[in-house]
């Protein structure tokens, strides 16, 4: 027979390290709340993009700052403009909506005129072919292995250069509904429309976050006839592609189109979350 004794001090540390935790848990996410308090829920102002935009899913020209959060949607969010082009740049740093979002996809419809269902434009991405499955990233945080802040932040950074480095090869499709060159409604990465779509992982002391941009030309866009430069638009995080079943076990799952089966989860709050769209409307003038 093989005793493990475990030296009392040993325990009163893992005792005072846990109830220290439980203790800061309430305190850290009260401060990511009252951050997200301070945005409107829906963008308030036209937002001129910088000059040195690019579509890359990184936030640094934007100054890593949004002009809103929703928490329908649960997402930042921040749509501007150039003289040629509409940017939404859309951002989570919640595990389970990453995934929504990376599985799923975010759709932006732009009606002029709401009541003019076929004038309208609707850009979705990631937009995956119908053989494509999405890919999975596994987000959980290294706090919980090691308590060590240098190394999780080392192992962080490789987790996420693993994943950045992973992205081009899944993001090559961009949904567009409404673009007469989008014949099967959907459009290369690489096509020549203008329209532009890039994903980033980031973190930020272990906490994953998923940055996108979305460049739109004006161009596509169909304007209200009364109000030069105005629309109106519904943001979408989209819900699976398939028909969510529950299985005899209490999982959800939905049949993708390759014909497999793709399982969200026992059924429970984040699975009702993934198997559900969520979206909000607003309004938009250009900023000149």
């Amino acid at each position: 027979m093989i005793c493990i004794f475990i030296h009392p001090i040993q325990n009163i540390v893992k005792n005072l390290f846990t109830k220290t935790f439980r203790l800061l848990l309430p305190a850290l996410l009260l401060t990511v709340t009252a951050s997200a308090q301070k945005l409107p829920k829906i963008q308030t102002a036209s937002v001129l993009a910088p000059a040195n935009v690019k579509v890359d899913g990184k936030t640094t020209e934007w100054n890593n700052k949004f002009a809103a959060f929703n928490r329908t949607t649960e997402v930042y969010y921040t749509l501007a403009n150039s003289a040629t082009k509409l940017y939404l740049v859309v951002q989570s740093n919640e595990s389970r909506i990453i995934r929504k979002v990376i599985s799923n996809g975010v759709t932006l419809t732009i009606k002029a005129d709401p009541k003019q269902q076929k004038d309208g434009l609707a850009v979705t991405f990631p937009a995956y072919p119908k053989m494509q499955r999405p890919p999975y990233y596994n987000l959980r945080t290294p706090y919980v292995e090691v308590r060590d802040t240098n190394k999780n932040n080392a192992s962080a950074d490789s987790v996420v250069n693993a994943y950045n480095g992973d992205l081009p090869s899944r993001f090559k499709m961009i949904g567009v509904i409404g673009e007469p060159a989008a014949a099967d409604s959907t459009l290369s990465i690489f096509n020549t429309e203008g329209y532009k779509a890039a994903g980033n992982f980031s973190h930020k002391s272990g906490v994953f976050a998923f940055t996108f941009e979305l460049a739109i030309p004006l161009s596509a866009i169909k304007f209200a006839a009364d109000k030069p430069g105005y629309f109106k638009y519904t943001l979408q995080v989209n819900g699976p592609p398939g028909d969510v079943q529950t299985d005899g076990n209490n999982r959800m799952f939905y049949i993708a189109p390759d014909g497999g089966r793709v399982d969200i989860g026992y059924a429970g709050p984040n699975s009702l979350g993934f198997a559900n769209p969520t979206y909000f409307s607003g309004e938009y003038t250009l900023a000149r």
